[in-house]
């Protein structure tokens, strides 16, 4: 299991990194600040505008504490070609923190698997590079709502009123937010209360003309991923000189097996 696909699909989740102002966050938030789903909702996302149309599958299956004494909820993630994810690409198994919300610094326990592979458990001491450092957790707080919010380098995010919005689960209410760049609109999405989970209805990209619009959702949903045993090998991250022969990377000294190459 690659890492950055991992990556991928915490951002599909509107992960922003740590790094940015509290302006350049703006531009990222798709996601509340807080995690407040209870145990059964379920949301699915169909996305199209890339060479296959994709599907998106977030479900609370159950809650407990994490590691650090906090509230947490256990949040299964499956991404595939069907709606009903029946045979799914990739599904992740994350222990979150409801008080950050869906992002890398609130998840404490991550569990991955792709195609029919089984469902394997990223070590604790790997977890930051598969989610990428959280740097500073506490994260400063958003600016209060306004119809109009600068960012940086020129971009802006502007705010619309909540009205009534088309989806293909049905009509939702949503409030509109834009993000442009000068004159070029970078995103558009809708976040609305009635949708579970991100509360977000949909998102669209217009200048790769990809969308990413909720398809379907519920409050009856059942654990679909079976966890390792205890006991089973946690997925690591090793160093480049245990690779096999084949994978090693050349020396940049101009050797190679051990053997010193002197130029003619």
């Amino acid at each position: 299991m690659s890492a950055l696909v991992c990556v991928l699909a915490l951002a599909l989740m509107g992960a922003a990194p740590s790094g940015l102002s509290r302006e350049g966050r703006m531009l990222f938030e798709a996601t509340p600040e807080r995690l407040d789903a209870r145990v059964g909702e379920w949301v699915t996302y169909q996305m199209d505008g890339g060479p296959q149309q994709g599907f998106l599958r977030l479900a609370v299956v159950a809650e407990q504490k994490d590691s650090q004494g906090r509230d947490a909820v256990w949040v299964e993630l499956e991404l595939g070609q069907h709606a009903e994810l029946k045979a799914p690409l990739a599904q992740f198994l994350m222990l979150v923190a409801r008080d950050t919300g869906l992002r890398a610094e609130g998840v404490s326990r991550l569990l991955v698997t792709q195609g029919f592979e089984k469902l394997q458990e990223v070590a604790p001491d790997a977890l930051p590079f598969f989610l990428g450092s959280p740097g500073n957790p506490s994260r400063p707080p958003l600016p209060p709502p306004s119809p109009r919010l600068s960012a940086e380098q020129g971009s802006t995010v502007s705010r619309g009123r909540p009205a009534r919005l088309m989806t293909l689960a049905g009509t939702v209410t949503a409030e509109p937010l834009e993000v442009r760049h000068r004159q070029l609109v970078l995103k558009r999405y809708w976040v609305s209360r009635e949708v579970p989970i991100l509360r977000l209805a949909k998102l669209e990209f217009p200048p790769i003309r990809y969308t990413l619009e909720v398809r379907d959702y519920g409050v009856d949903a059942q654990p679909r991923m079976v966890p390792p045993a205890p006991g089973d090998k946690k997925m690591t991250l090793e160093p480049a000189s245990h690779l096999p022969p084949h994978f090693q990377l050349p020396p940049e000294s101009g050797t190679a097996s051990g053997t010193e190459v002197t130029p003619p």
